[in-house]
């Protein structure tokens, strides 16, 4: 049973019995003042008797396990950028890959053809160009020819019109050849471009998982082919309650063990701290970062987690059942010199009934143990025991 139902449960039951305790009480006083009336020994109505503690000093710990689920640090998707068949799965799961390696191979025959098609295009743009660039040498000296002539009064306006519209042509074709050379190069680009997407390759270096894919499969842009897990580093992902995420830091020391008896345990640190609660249960995820380099570690299965104290501070132990309020509010009445004063503490540990105080206590209280739903904080009481 997890800490805060434990103490809910407490607390009900003592409630329970502080029915009983208001009714014995009655009967008390009316006992004492019976007495009082037959000569016996005067007693005060007023004080309510109760037995008082002292907490016990926390053995000190390193700290308490946690549930914890194992995720891979880092994952890469493996897909398909391109369409095509394949014809070669060189993965399966559980495989380890380094990144760039090649995990499938789709057919690239068409795409190749496509390639020695532009590429012959090409060819016959940029001849054409040149074609075309020597003619515009020929067109170029006439016109400065018929020019040179026209200024002279030789030719008439409309021989040097003519030979400025050919050369404006010819000007035009060049351009022309050029931007289709241009264009034949990007689209060879784009298909070798293609044809490297044909062969998909591992994005990061790691353990192959969740294949989903097959010889003769037709792909398509997007489909999911498997992925790629790097676990050499390992997250422990654990669930923190909201009354005790402030006590852990970024960078903290951790331990992790695939069960509270291995005796196999692996360092980490505290690597994240999710800034908002789980709506539900209220508690944060925080992830402990392990080194995995022996692979031993896999993801998806659960561990025991354990976060490191790096500062030691004082503990103290008292019966879960002393203790009043509710979650983020617990209290705890004292004795201040035969009046109830009421302290509030911090819970840390549950173990065997008996709740780790956190802070709120220096040592040197008597805890009163007894009637507690009858007091209230400035009640005068009596000290049978202790």
């Amino acid at each position: 049973m997890s800490k805060k139902r434990m103490i809910s449960v407490v607390i009900m039951v003592v409630i329970f019995i502080g029915g009983v305790a208001i009714f014995n009480r009655n009967e008390l006083q009316s006992t004492f003042l019976a007495k009082d009336k037959e000569g016996g020994a005067p007693v005060s109505s007023n004080k309510i008797a109760v037995q008082v503690i002292s907490p016990q000093e926390a053995t000190q710990s390193e700290g308490l396990y946690y549930k914890a689920t194992l995720e891979a640090d880092q994952e890469g998707i493996i897909s398909s950028k391109t369409s095509g068949k394949v014809i070669s799965v060189l993965f399966d799961d559980g495989k380890q890959v380094t990144e760039g390696e090649t995990l499938v191979m789709l057919d690239d025959q068409d795409i190749k053809n496509q390639i020695k098609s532009a590429e012959s295009q090409l060819e016959v743009s940029k001849a054409s160009l040149q074609k075309t660039e020597a003619s515009l040498e020929n067109i170029q000296r006439s016109y400065e020819r018929i020019e040179i002539l026209a200024q002279q009064g030789v030719v008439a306006q409309a021989e040097l019109d003519n030979a400025e519209t050919s050369l404006k042509m010819i000007k035009a074709d060049i351009a022309s050849n050029q931007a289709n050379i241009q264009a034949a190069q990007t689209n060879i680009d784009n298909l070798k471009t293609g044809l490297a997407d044909m062969i998909i390759r591992a994005s990061i270096t790691g353990v192959m998982d969740e294949k989903n894919v097959s010889l003769g499969q037709f792909l398509t842009p997007g489909n999911v082919l498997g992925k790629v897990k790097d676990i050499s580093l390992i997250d422990a992902v654990i669930e923190v309650d909201q009354a005790l995420i402030q006590t852990i830091k970024i960078g903290q020391k951790a331990r992790v063990k695939l069960n509270e008896d291995d005796s196999d345990t692996y360092e980490g640190v505290v690597k994240s701290i999710t800034p908002s609660a789980d709506p539900a249960s209220r508690a944060f995820k925080v992830k402990i970062q392990v080194n995995n380099e022996k692979l031993l570690l896999r993801p998806g299965v659960f561990a025991k987690a354990m976060l490191i104290d790096d500062v030691k501070v004082q503990k103290f132990v008292i019966p879960v059942a002393l203790i009043t309020g509710k979650e983020g509010d617990y209290s705890v009445f004292i004795n201040d010199n035969g009046v109830v004063k009421k302290l509030a503490v911090t819970l840390g540990n549950l173990v065997n009934n008996q709740a780790e105080i956190k802070s709120g206590l220096q040592g040197n209280e008597s805890i009163i143990s007894t009637n507690l739903n009858m007091l209230q904080e400035g009640d005068e009481i009596t000290v049978v025991s202790e």
